[in-house]
């Protein structure tokens, strides 16, 4: 089978949604170590579709394999999908990936599904939330920060909103568009104050007088256009 063939019946396993059937994961369990990266990384993206199942345990041992690949994309998807997993043992995983993770993106992923996974386990919002201050007093990395800060928010410290939306003046664009993703986040709680809304509809304005980037345009504008 060719690495493109390879791809395309991943996809296929992509697209069967709901009725996504335990019979492709042989497929997709041989896929995972196949030597081409490119097929690692879309296998470890579709391996997030068996929570809840018989292969749940046989998924999340593949998963913390790929965390140690040498490839940062391939290590990024495998954060991502185990975040799908809400289980104590993942947690611990993914506390020691945080720690040793020497790529940022990658890093940030594996901090957003801790903060996932921690919002369906933890009982204790203000152990999370020390835990993040302490990632925060050694982090460096902007996507790691913002997603440190996102955590914070959602576990109950309102009080970094304006933190967050300072990011909106980042020059790279990339950051900029992730502030928006947060800010959607934010809205789509639906526990938003007044005030939050009065924030960010502020900051949105602001960066709408001066941005050049298309996508972060308009996204900003969907956003506006939801206040």
């Amino acid at each position: 089978m060719t690495d493109e063939e390879k791809l395309t019946l991943i996809q296929k396993y992509e697209e069967l949604s709901e009725k996504f059937k335990e019979e492709c994961f042989e497929d997709l369990k041989r896929f995972a170590f196949d030597k081409d990266d490119t097929v690692k990384v879309f296998t470890a993206s579709t391996l997030s579709r068996f929570a809840n199942t018989t292969k749940q345990q046989d998924v999340i041992e593949i998963l913390l394999q790929l965390c140690h690949e040498e490839n940062e994309l391939i290590r990024t998807e495998a954060y991502d999908a185990i975040g799908c997993y809400c289980e104590k043992s993942v947690v611990k995983s993914l506390e020691k990936a945080i720690l040793s993770e020497k790529d940022g993106l990658a890093r940030s992923y594996a901090i957003d599904s801790w903060i996932y996974i921690q919002q369906y386990l933890c009982t204790n919002g203000a152990e999370v939330i020390g835990y993040l201050n302490a990632i925060l007093e050694k982090e460096s990395n902007n996507n790691c920060i913002l997603n440190c800060l996102y955590g914070k928010y959602s576990f109950g410290e309102k009080n970094v909103l304006n933190e967050i939306l300072n990011y909106i003046k980042n020059t790279d664009y990339h950051i900029r568009y992730s502030v928006l993703a947060i800010i959607q986040l934010i809205l789509e709680d639906e526990n938003y104050t007044e005030e939050c809304k009065r924030k960010i509809k502020i900051t949105l304005t602001e960066l709408l007088k001066k941005e050049k980037i298309n996508p972060v345009k308009e996204q900003a504008e969907e956003i506006m256009r939801w206040l």
